[in-house]
């Protein structure tokens, strides 16, 4: 089994809100060509690291290309995730681990996103916990609205806490 590991960044602004970014979940494949509405989730900005990179390095350059935010360090290493799934009839072991920091509130413009993350995006917005709490929409990591209040205190965990992604 191939494994797939990424990096991500919950970027936490001066109003104790978080910034998601919303995708599409993989195509669908339709008989007749018609098309289909896509289901989609809210997830912390990141994704897989090149060959030979380092998480923290991997996580700087996604955050850059995804949002247009240069960071100058990854922050704390909070969560950690893995899960198996099937992609393309392939067996995939994905391992994420998120990184946490403040930065000030700002309007995310990627510059850089690959064709498949073009056809995946569908945006970003600014969240409250009690905003993801009362939303009916999917989020990951699971739990979200649960795992950020200690986050948002400044409550670091001593090791990185495992998460349902």
């Amino acid at each position: 089994m191939r494994t797939i590991e990424s990096a991500r960044a919950l970027l936490i602004d001066p109003h104790d809100r978080v910034l998601l970014m919303r995708l599409a979940a993989g195509r669908i494949a339709l008989s007749d060509n018609a098309a289909a509405t896509r289901p989609t989730f809210w997830v912390t900005p990141g994704g897989s690291l090149d060959a030979g990179e380092s998480f923290e390095a991997a996580l700087l350059r996604e955050i850059w290309e995804e949002t247009g935010l240069r960071l100058t360090e990854p922050g704390r290493w909070v969560w950690t995730g893995e899960r198996e799934l099937e992609r393309n009839g392939e067996r995939i072991m994905t391992v994420a681990r998120v990184f946490a920091q403040r930065v000030a509130a700002f309007e995310p413009a990627p510059p850089q996103l690959t064709a498949e993350e073009h056809d995946s995006f569908r945006g970003f917005r600014w969240w409250s916990v009690a905003d993801i709490a009362a939303s009916p929409e999917r989020f990951v990591p699971r739990h979200l609205a649960r795992l950020l209040p200690p986050i948002l205190r400044g409550d670091w965990p001593a090791e990185p806490i495992r998460v349902d992604v």
